[in-house]
């Protein structure tokens, strides 16, 4: 499929059809990630025919039909409630399940117990592949995460990279978690004869990203629109890429139904940016007139480690399976401000 010859619903429209009949168990439907592909499906589903239903797990139904009442009142849309570590299994068998559940923004960057953070993500997903073989799926997507490479040298990382997080540093929980989960998930379908890919996913942009917590550019989105300054904590130096989450919505779907070898993959935008001058393309983005402020400070990373360089090789997955980063950065910015602004 020439992705690049469509438009953002066309390949989303297309990305879905291939999971046309399926029945989906999805964890971390609530999320970042989860909320943007059902609301991607939701606006498909309005002019397209797609036979699927997803069920999700989450720990509050009443929270969720109160943030998300379209998605809820949705008829392909199921919920269970229940804890990712110890959920009751569904009667019902799924053919495939897409396990996005991570520890929430802002419990990771407002001082989580770091040990609880890792048992959350090695214990779900435990439990997860456990319901898994019960049921009968036959393949399982997992969001992972860049961080499982610990530290990173310059440049773009390769999926080859052998470095890991520092296991002394209780700061590197969420990626002690990952790495542990993506080992759990090649445990159980190498006994049980299960597909999984696994994909390191780095840093997205688009509605839904939280403007207040420990993300630069939410951060600087949200001083564009609120404050008399954007301000850059540190000295900006710092490299990073983000992806629109319109694009990503693509790459995980493809992800999800396309691979034949359990595998894992880098999922990003490969298009570096330091953080001073993304603090400058927001500023012209969304605010003009308005000035950039570079602090100089020592980075506190509450929840996190402090990483220099954070950016992807992606050539894998561009070239396995067609896809690309459709969307410039400067459209990302100017797609979230319009959305904020409605």
């Amino acid at each position: 499929m020439n992705f690049n010859n469509l438009n953002h619903i066309d390949r989303e429209a297309y990305a879905w059809s291939l999971l046309n009949g399926h029945d989906i168990f999805m964890t971390g439907g609530t999320g970042f990630f989860g909320t943007s592909l059902l609301y991607s499906l939701l606006q498909v589903k309005s002019t397209r025919v797609i036979n699927i239903n997803i069920t999700i797990l989450t720990r509050n139904i009443l929270s969720f039909k109160k943030k998300h009442p379209v998605l809820y009142q949705s008829d392909f849309i199921h919920c269970i409630q229940g804890n990712v570590v110890d959920f009751d299994f569904p009667s019902q068998r799924f053919s495939k399940i897409m396990h996005l559940a991570t520890t929430s923004a802002n419990e990771t960057f407002n001082d989580e117990d770091q040990l609880r953070k890792y048992k959350m993500l090695t214990n779900g997903t435990e439990r997860v592949m456990q319901f898994a073989k019960k049921c009968g799926a036959t393949k399982v997507f997992f969001t992972s995460s860049g961080v499982a490479y610990g530290d990173l040298p310059e440049g773009k990382v390769k999926e080859s990279y052998i470095g890991a997080p520092i296991t002394t540093d209780p700061l590197t929980a969420l990626g002690q978690g990952k790495r542990s989960a993506e080992f759990i998930i090649s445990y159980y379908a190498n006994k049980y004869n299960i597909d999984y890919v696994i994909a390191r996913c780095f840093s997205f942009v688009g509605p839904g990203l939280p403007l207040d917590i420990h993300y630069a550019i939410g951060n600087f989105i949200r001083d564009a629109l609120t404050k008399e300054e954007i301000l850059v904590s540190g000295d900006g130096s710092q490299m990073r890429s983000y992806s629109d989450i319109r694009d990503l919505v693509v790459w995980l779907l493809v992800l999800t139904t396309e691979f034949n070898d359990s595998k894992v993959y880098n999922v990003g935008s490969d298009c570096e940016i330091s953080i001073k001058n993304l603090a400058y393309l927001v500023r012209d983005v969304i605010a003009p007139d308005k000035m950039v402020k570079i602090q100089n400070k020592t980075e506190n990373n509450t929840g996190n480690f402090s990483r220099n360089w954070y950016v992807p090789n992606v050539e894998n997955v561009k070239r396995e399976f067609n896809l690309n980063t459709w969307t410039p950065l400067r459209e990302s910015i100017e797609y979230m401000y319009n959305k904020l602004s409605c």
